[in-house]
């Protein structure tokens, strides 16, 4: 069994074979993870949270109890949530042990399968690759190499997600890389400025699971060209929410996206948590 070099850091075993990945029922990475020894698990790999987590239903799987008088207030992509804490020692997934002294467990998602999120706190100083199409995922040591390959440089944010910038219309914008979001959302800052500043713009309402799996009814914008460094996304859906993410992120006021799994799945994909890059591979180049 890998050993990890310190609490709440991790091992890196090296060399992995590719591991199986499915689709949950928002489209987004599920990879088996095996928790305090049981498993493996189907868990959410998710870019955008800072912390690996469990849901409440695996508590009870497992047969974990609360640790007594202690709960923490965390925020998530919906705002902040007062939750329980757990005993939960290790996490083992994608070849690499975590080691942490306890997290906390969220509300389960409607609808997904999913016993919990695999934060960048696993995925740190590595490069995630992932192909939904091959159903496989990696960690590694480096980023993919070819000409077949679109990099994008980018800067760390937050806990440390990836962030970027797009181009609608010549508006610039900076968007977080987020696997754990089914859909791309930009806010209501965002929106008013590209609807000022972009032609071919078109409003659509729509319904989307936002909210915990909640199906919810939502305004969302088309836009002719969505484009992200070299690499060009054709007639692009953006949901249009003011989640609090973006307000814990200092962007409430101005324009800001969240880049989901609508338009990374369609293509293998690399985050490079040292070097900072989201590598795409496509065809589909920016003029």
């Amino acid at each position: 069994m890998l050993l990890a070099i310190a609490l709440g850091r991790t091992a890196y075993a090296g060399n992995q074979e590719p591991h199986l990945i499915l689709p949950d029922a928002f489209d987004r990475p599920m990879v088996g993870t095996v928790v305090n020894g049981v498993g493996p698990m189907p868990f959410i790999i998710d870019t955008g949270a800072s912390k690996s987590i469990i849901y409440r239903g695996l508590t009870a799987m497992i047969g974990l109890q609360a640790l007594p008088n202690q709960s923490k207030r965390i925020m998530t992509a919906t705002g902040y949530q007062r939750v329980l804490v757990y005993p939960v020692t290790d996490f083992f997934v994608l070849g690499r042990t975590l080691q942490v002294s306890e997290t906390v467990a969220l509300p389960d998602i409607i609808g997904s399968d999913a016993k919990g999120l695999i934060g960048v706190d696993m995925l740190a100083g590595l490069t995630l690759h992932i192909d939904m199409q091959a159903g496989e995922a990696d960690l590694t040591l480096a980023g993919p190499s070819g000409d077949d390959w679109i990099t994008i440089q980018g800067r760390p944010v937050a806990y440390g997600s990836l962030a970027l910038e797009i181009n609608i219309g010549g508006l610039d914008i900076p968007v977080i890389v987020d696997t754990g979001a089914s859909d791309t959302v930009i806010n209501t800052a965002g929106s008013e400025a590209i609807s000022r500043s972009s032609t071919g713009v078109r409003r659509e309402t729509i319904t989307a699971s936002m909210s915990r799996g909640k199906e919810m009814v939502f305004t969302a914008l088309r836009v002719p060209s969505f484009k992200i460094g070299d690499f060009e996304r054709i007639n692009m859906r953006l949901v249009v929410s003011d989640l609090p993410v973006f307000t814990m992120l200092g962007a409430r006021d101005v324009p800001a996206i969240i880049l989901g799994m609508d338009l990374l799945g369609q293509q293998p994909f690399a985050i490079d948590f040292k070097k900072w890059r989201l590598n795409l591979r496509s065809a589909q180049r920016a003029n």
